[in-house]
């Protein structure tokens, strides 16, 4: 459990993923959770600019259905985190049966979605006359995407493997067709 002076990170929407060192926060308690909370109810027990680090594994694609809830928790994870804070997203593909089959999922998760989220980007956007949402702006946040990586189904992986399929296929596969990109994981950035 957190202890004060202790590097803060979360653990939002934890399930039975409880992990040491964090503090694991969920909607339900049947695990034991450090704290029980909805994260679609703001605001988060958690101060202005104290949480080093979140992870949302599996978590954000279920938060939101609503636009304005959904944008009211990404003004509360700004608030809640220091400049510099890294929140880990894991999300299914959403072009993919895990994310296609759970009614629960509320939301696609996208890189492009979350770019939405980036002053930088908003202000090119504004430049050279654009029509995408400037989020940023708008809710006066600002996240960057610093890292992102597509997590391959098992038959495109080894279909890569056996030389079935080159790079500049698997990049026309991955944004047409279904199955081929199991889940999305990103390493957002708080800029402050």
């Amino acid at each position: 459990m957190y202890k004060e002076g202790m590097t803060m990170k979360l653990n939002l929407g934890c399930g039975d993923k409880i992990l040491d060192g964090w503090i694991n926060v969920d909607k339900f308690n049947t695990f034991k959770v450090d704290i029980v909370h909805d994260l679609e109810r703001i605001p988060y027990p958690f101060q202005d600019d104290s949480v080093d680090e979140i992870l949302l594994s599996h978590v954000l694609e279920h938060l939101g259905q609503n636009p304005d809830i959904f944008n009211n928790i990404i003004k509360e994870l700004y608030r809640i985190c220091k400049n510099n804070c890294v929140i880990n997203i894991s999300v299914p593909h959403p072009r993919h049966d895990n994310f296609i089959n759970d009614p629960t999922h509320v939301r696609p998760i996208t890189v492009e979605l979350l770019s939405l989220y980036n002053k930088k980007q908003n202000e090119h956007w504004r430049s050279i006359g654009a029509a995408n949402t400037p989020f940023a702006t708008i809710l006066n946040v600002d996240f960057r995407i610093d890292k992102a990586v597509y997590i391959l189904s098992d038959e495109i992986l080894e279909k890569m493997k056996q030389g079935k399929i080159d790079n500049e296929q698997l990049e026309f596969y991955r944004k047409h067709y279904n199955n081929v990109v199991k889940s999305i994981e990103l390493k957002w950035r708080v800029v402050k």
